[in-house]
Formats: C-alpha cells, structure tokens, sequence
C-alpha cells in the first residue's frame, strides 16, 4: 500500500508511536486524524502535521474517550467528516501498569480491560459499517510482545493485550469478504511518555526479569508497524529479537518460562516468600 492520498485515523496519536506515525504518513502524502483524550495536546500534534504534511491533505485531531461507547460513535463519525472517509485505522491507545496480582486492585484490571482491549473493540466496531460500505481497507491492532508471554507484574496488562490477538484473529476472518485486511503489531519496549509513567511504579521483581531489553524509539516502533499495514501482513512486529522470542513462545514454551524463572528463583533465595 502507498499511503499518498489515504485517509487514515490513528487512536493514542498525540504521543508516542501514536504521534511518530502520524507524522510519518503525513511526510507520506497521507490525510491524518489523531485521536485521544487530551484536545489540547491533538491541536499541538495537528500544527506538527500541517506543517510536515502536503497541502492538499487533512489533518483533524478529535476527542475521545475509548472506555465510552458514545464517546467513540461521535468521534468515528467526525473522522470520517474531518477526512472525507477512511482507509486506515490504526488502533494503538492503551497504556501499561505494573503491579503483582496481589497488590494490584481489581479496579486496575477492568480500566486495563476497558481501556487496551474494549477501548480497542469500540473503535473497531464504530468504523465497521464504513469499511464493509467501502469493501477496502486496513485495520491494524496494537497489542504487545506481552500480548503473547507474560511475566511476573503483568497478569492485568497482559491480560489486556493478549484478549487485542484473539479478537484480532476473528475480526480478520470475519473481513475477508469484505476486502478489508486486518494485522496485529506487536511493539517491544518503547521510549515514550507511557514508558516513563509505567516505570515509575514497577516492581524490581519485573526490573530484573526485564533485564537490559533493547529500547526502541517511537519512529523506529511507527515505521514497522506503518510497513507492516503496507504488506497487509497479519502478525507485526520490529527486530529480529522479537522474532526469535515470538517464535520460541509458540515452539518451546517450557523453555523460555524457563529462562523467566531464573531470575524468580534468584531473587527468592533468601527472601521471605511473600514477595
């Protein structure tokens, strides 16, 4: 896919991955709508994209709140007036929270849950009558390499990102009739805004199970997720890392929860259990 002259609406775009895309495709040629809660961040992120876009394309940025269902009716129906119609949808807000199972209330987990993966779902939903009108198009769902493992402090993130795959798996079939692909992106540790909130609270069990993963930057992030939607590809994701830990959690699971509880087993010794 070219993206000169598409139309496309990308959720979460007044930061991070988010905004780096948005950016991208309107250097592309592309008319974008951003969309997300904070109006006065999307006007900031609309003057960026005017001034790096074509003259002859349309950038909105509009307000919405995912976890409301008639939040989102509005605002699909105002990209589609803001654009002049859709070809890309590209459903990326969410955001992540650390925190043990134990210490992490119930209240965490349904936001988590309405926010990542119904917040997801509502969109879709909101723009599906257009695309099946239109019988063309492309919707890409961002989930997280957590959105296939997981590990100690993300029971309710995971949760989250992994419920985006299973409803990605269906909503592609469902669409095929229709001409409209759907793809699913899977981002690793990502420096944005989000990361440094999310970090500020997380457990140093998760620190050390983490390791010293490689940070991606946010163009780096768009520009695979962008390429990804291009092909028409199904699963989406950046480094060959990536891969080979996507791949090994399908083929040998045992093996690298394994190489996971090591680090579990290494920071209980000595500990008292209740960690």
């Amino acid at each position: 896919m070219d993206f000169r002259g598409k139309k496309v609406a990308i959720t979460g775009g007044n930061s991070g991955i988010g905004r780096a895309a948005a950016l991208q495709l309107a250097r592309e040629g592309a008319s974008v709508a951003i969309l997300a809660r904070d109006q006065g961040r999307l006007d900031a992120v609309v003057t960026e994209l005017k001034a790096a876009g074509g003259p002859q394309a349309r950038f909105v940025g509009v307000s919405v709140d995912v976890k409301d269902d008639a939040s989102v009716e509005a605002a699909a129906a105002a990209v589609l007036a803001g654009l002049g119609g859709l070809d890309v949808l590209v459903c990326n807000a969410g955001y992540a929270q650390a925190a043990s199972v134990s210490a992490q209330p119930m209240s965490a987990f349904v936001d988590l849950m309405e926010t990542n993966y119904l917040g997801h779902v509502r969109v879709v939903k909101a723009f599906l009558p257009h695309f099946k009108a239109q019988r063309s198009g492309a919707i890409s769902l961002v989930t997280s390499m957590l959105g296939f493992m997981s590990f100690y402090g993300y029971a309710a993130y995971s949760g989250s990102k992994f419920a985006i795959v299973g409803f990605a798996e269906a909503l592609r079939q469902e669409l095929l009739p229709y001409g409209v692909s759907v793809g699913v992106f899977y981002p690793p540790t990502t420096d944005t805004p989000g990361l440094a909130t999310e970090n500020e609270t997380k457990p140093e069990l998760s620190w050390k199970i983490e390791g010293t993963s490689r940070k991606f930057t946010s163009d780096q992030v768009a520009a695979s997720l962008l390429a990804g939607v291009a092909a028409g590809r199904f699963t989406n994701m950046i480094g060959a890392d990536s891969w080979v830990i996507f791949y090994l959690s399908r083929w040998i699971p045992g093996v690298v929860r394994w190489v996971l509880d090591r680090e579990v087993h290494a920071w209980v010794r000595g500990r008292s259990p209740e960690i």
